[in-house]
Parts: C-alpha cells; structure tokens; sequence
C-alpha cells in the first residue's frame, strides 16, 4: 500500500533529526576609519544643548537641598588637666611637661651596682675636671661598693672584681646629698665635708666639692625621670596593671578621668574614662576654677579624598589604585558593604573640617553651624544627642561616664601620649601560668635583674650551691615514700586562699617552697607578705609581666628614660611536676635500667 502523507511526514522529520545541525554565527567587528583614537579619547563636547538632555535624562536637575558647603563655625568646650592621682592617695599637678605615661609608669630606680658604678664614675668626672689634688681614697672609704653580688649572677661578679677599690658608690653619694637629718642646716654631704676627718682638705676644696653637688643632681635628674618616693607608684599588685586619676581644677564643674586597666604601655584616649562622681584635691589649690575655656574658630570645609576615589564627572579619570570590585564579602558582610557604599556611591558627600587642639585637653563640641552655597545655616549636634537615641545611645571618640552610662555629654581627651619610644632588653619577665594539677599558680621568673644592670636567666639564678644528698636504701628496700617532688626556685608558688569575710571568693596569695631561695625580681619581692593577686587576673591563658627600660623624646626637646611594665597574654597552662605523698621504686645497683 502507499505511503499515507503522515507516514511521509514523520520520515522526514525522523531523517530531520539524524542530520547534525551546524549553526553559524556573524561576529560584529567595528571598522574604525582611523587608527589614531587620541581624538577620540579627548570627549569633546560638541553640543552642549545634547549634553544637558542627556543631564535631564539621568536625573542629575533633581533638587535635594543638598547645597554645597561654605564655611563651618565650631564651637568647643575646652577643660586643662592640672593633677593626676595615685592609688595610694597622693595629687600632685601636672603640666604636660613631661608625658602621661612617664608619670604613670615610672618607678624608683634600685640600688644596684650599675647604678652605684654609673653614677660614682660621672662624679669623679666632676672632680677631675672642677678641682685638682683631691684623692678618690677618701671618697671610696665613706662611700664603698658594699653589694653582696649572687655566685650565679656572673656578669655582675665580673663588674665587681673590676671597679671594686677603685670607684666609690656614687648612688649612695647620691642620696646623701638630698638628705638633711633633723636638727641640721646642712646635707649629709656637706656636713661629711666639714667633718674632722676631712680636716686636711683646704677651705677652697671644701668649697669646690660642695659646688660639685648641684650638677650632680641636676645631671642625675635629667638622666632618670622617678617618683618623689618609692611609694608614689601607679602600679598595682593585686590586679598586675596601673591605675591612676586625672583631673581639671578642682570647682563645681570638676572633671575626672580614670584608668584602672591601663598595662599596655600606649596610652591614649581609649584608656580612661569619665567618673563624675570622683574629684581630686591638690594639698594647695592654686586658685579658683577657670579650666574651662570657650573655642570659638571657623573653617572651610575640604572633601574628603582617598586614592581610587570615584569622580562625579565623565571627563575626570579615576586611579586604579582602589579596585572596590574584589572586596570579599557577602550579604551579611555590613562593614565591607557600608564601605562600598561610602566609597562608590556617597564618597564626593563627605567633608572633613580640621579642629586644632591642644595635648592634655578635654574636648566637648557644642555645635557645628554649616553655611552652604544657597545662604541656609544648619547647625549639627553631637552624634546620639537627640532623645531617640536614648536606648541605642553609640558614639566613636566618647568617654563613658561610669556613674551615668545614659549621659548625653560628648567629651574627647587628647592626652598627652607619646607616639613611638624605645623599649630596651626586658630587664624583668615574670610569666604567671595555672597549673591545674597542683590547683595553684606559679609565678615563673624567666628574667631577673642582674647587679650589671642588665636581666639575666632567671632559671641560672635560682641555681643553688650545695648538692642534694643522694638517697641512700635502708636495706634491700624496693620502695620509698617521697612528701613532695622538687620544683626549680625560680618557680614561685601563689595559692588560693579564701578573702576575708567570704566562703566563696578566692586570691592568690605569694607562697615559699621549703628550702629555694625565693623571688628575685622586683615584681614579686616589691610588696611585703602577705602578698596577694586576684584570681581573675591570671586567666587559662597565662599573663606575663616585663620590666624595661623606656626612652623618648617629648615636645620640649627632653629625653625621657624610666623604667616601666607592661603586661601581655601567656603561653598557656603549665606542669610543675609537684606532686605529694607518692610511692616510687628504687632502682637498685644491679638493675639494668
């Protein structure tokens, strides 16, 4: 039968698809008339009717009120601080001649044998350069280097044995000089001078060693920034930081700042905090409160710029310096996100007006009046100064006020901090690490300071000189009972006890192994017993605390050197091996291992 036309149609449909089907496309290449596109490139503007219908087409005539600023007027509230205050309770002035964390950190410098060694040898550079036929002899019989230098402290032995009988103790020369004992009108020193057994010196000599006494000090103060006594430290023990207080003039607009946790060793705005409820008095109050003074200044806005800024013009080419396409972020990302936002789309917004202020200044802006291009006066408040944002109040730059967190008060403390110092060789390192094992915590002295004026392994130190006995077996005895294994003595143990009027609440107070020799550094041995830390203070992690040299330059020109702390995160837990009532094995003569 023949085929029905159906048939013949679903042949050549089926024949349709055993053909591959090949499909063709035209790429659409320009053809440019000339190879030169430098004219092209240039974007000349030809019609200048097109260009603004193209303008009126985008937007771009859509007012806002958004006009351009002028001119900004500032008005800010500036308050002087004249004193800082101490832990123990001592308010003393201060006037920014010297840096906040000098006056907060420094310390006493200990009487050690560099220090007596350093300073006898630039008095006899006095002596032989103001006066002549003077002997050393005497100097060295009042003043002799009396320091019982430790057999493990070798470069201290070897600084002993090499100045000993020939340099006096310029420290202790020191301290006679500032010295008047009660009843007398002279210092020890001068009346050391005076005395019978200096009658062989001539009245001239007498006279000239007394003379030597002011560049003395004056070269001892310039070299070394201390307290006034030891006790005027801002460091506190129990809690392995400083503290201190700084105020404005004391009146009814008193201001206060304090600083509990500050053991960084960079001090800046971020370290203090405003407590209303705090004043501080100076033993002499220099007169009536007028620290705050009125700051009335004017400005021309500049935008702000960055590199790879976007320009709002066709016309103006941006750098490539800021490629904003590879910010690596996503749709929970809100800081990558307000960042691109800023820089692409709001960047030509953006004004920055410049506030000159002075160091050791409490800033507080009262208000900002914008001019723009169009006559209009806007004044800008303080950023979360409006009521709605009583609940959700936020501020960068802001000091809180710890007895009223909800104040609106904006105020900014620009303190007088240094920007880069020197730190020298950690003369002191101790490293605070839980033991769980032993449920104590150990203050490990990896560095203690050395008589050379330099910090030495604290582990060679603790070395003892005497050899433990060795153990001896009654009989042919297989065991032995030991009460308690041994820990090197530069491990000094801090146990919990229980604080006075609690069951619950625990510190660490400093302990003493039978028979080691104890602390060696200043950290652990500058408080008597008891001594005590608070548990919170040294975390899982550990904390380590150093004691160094620091030198810098402040704005006067003066160099600054003291010696400060600064406290960091440890390196973790630790083992002591410490362990009681044990029974070991005794290993026999015979005994192959």
């Amino acid at each position: 039968m023949p085929d029905t036309p159906i048939d013949i149609a679903n042949a050549i449909m089926l024949q349709a698809y055993r053909i591959a089907s090949i499909t063709a496309y035209n790429r659409v290449e320009p053809s440019p008339r000339t190879s030169d596109f430098d004219r092209s490139l240039k974007a000349e503007v030809r019609d200048a009717l097109w260009m603004l219908t193209r303008q009126w087409q985008l937007g771009e005539f859509q007012g806002d009120d958004a006009g351009t600023p002028v001119t900004a007027q500032i008005l800010g509230e500036h308050t002087n601080i004249d004193r800082v205050g101490l832990p123990s309770g001592k308010v003393f002035p201060y006037d920014g001649s010297l840096p906040l964390e000098t006056v907060v950190e420094r310390e006493r410098m200990a009487p050690t044998l560099f220090l007596a060694v350093q300073m006898g040898r630039y008095f006899i550079k006095l002596m032989r350069a103001n006066t002549t036929g003077i002997s050393l002899d005497r100097f060295i019989a009042r003043y002799p280097l009396g320091f019982t230098v430790d057999p493990n402290d070798h470069e201290g032995l070897q600084l002993y044995r090499a100045v000993n009988g020939k340099v006096f103790n310029g420290y202790q020369l020191y301290q006679d000089i500032l010295t008047t004992d009660a009843g007398a009108t002279e210092t020890r020193y001068a009346s050391w001078l005076d005395s019978v057994e200096n009658n062989d010196l001539s009245s001239a000599d007498r006279t000239q060693l007394k003379d030597l006494a002011a560049p003395f000090t004056a070269w001892c103060l310039r070299n070394y920034s201390q307290p006034e006594q030891a006790e005027d430290s801002a460091w506190q023990t129990e809690h392995l930081e400083y503290q201190f207080a700084a105020a404005s003039a004391a009146g009814t607009d008193q201001k206060t700042l304090i600083a509990d946790q500050y053991f960084e060793g960079r001090l800046d705005w971020y370290s203090v905090d405003l407590d209303s409820g705090r004043s501080l008095t100076l033993p002499s109050e220099p007169g009536p409160d007028g620290s705050t003074t009125e700051n009335f200044v004017s400005f021309i806005p500049a935008p702000v710029s960055f590199k790879g800024m976007p320009n709002p013009r066709f016309w103006a080419m941006e750098e490539n310096q800021t490629d904003f396409g590879k910010i690596d972020t996503s749709v929970t990302g809100l800081l990558h996100l307000l960042f691109a936002e800023f820089g692409l789309i709001y960047s030509n917004d953006w004004f920055m007006l410049p506030y000159p202020l002075q160091i050791n200044t409490l800033c507080e802006i009262a208000g900002i009046v914008v001019t723009d291009v169009f006559g209009q006066h806007v004044l800008v408040r303080p950023a979360g100064s409006g009521p709605e944002s009583d609940w959700q109040r936020w501020a960068l730059f802001h000091h809180t006020d710890r007895n009223s967190t909800a104040s609106g008060v904006s105020r900014f403390y620009l303190a007088p901090a240094l920007l880069k110092s020197l730190e020298g060789e950690p003369l002191e390192e101790v490293n605070f690490l839980r033991d769980e094992m032993a449920n104590m915590v150990w203050a490990v002295e990896d560095t203690v300071p050395s008589q050379a004026g330099r910090g030495t392994d604290g582990k060679e130190m603790a070395l003892k000189e005497t050899t433990a006995t060795p153990f001896t077996p009654a009989g042919d005895a297989k065991i032995r009972y030991v009460l308690g294994t041994a820990v090197p003595d530069n491990w000094i143990p801090f146990v919990p006890v229980h604080i006075e009027g609690s069951d619950t609440e625990i510190r660490l107070q400093r302990a003493r192994l039978p028979g080691a020799k104890g602390a060696l550094g200043m950290v652990l041995t500058e408080k008597p017993a008891p001594y005590f830390v608070y548990e919170e203070e040294v975390p899982r992690s550990g904390v380590i605390v150093r004691r160094a040299y620091q030198r810098a330059r402040w704005l006067n020109g003066k160099t600054c050197l003291w010696i400060g702390r600064t406290k960091e995160a440890g390196r973790g837990e630790g083992w002591s091996n410490l362990k009681f009532d044990q029974i070991e094995p005794i290993e026999q003569a015979g005994d192959s291992s």
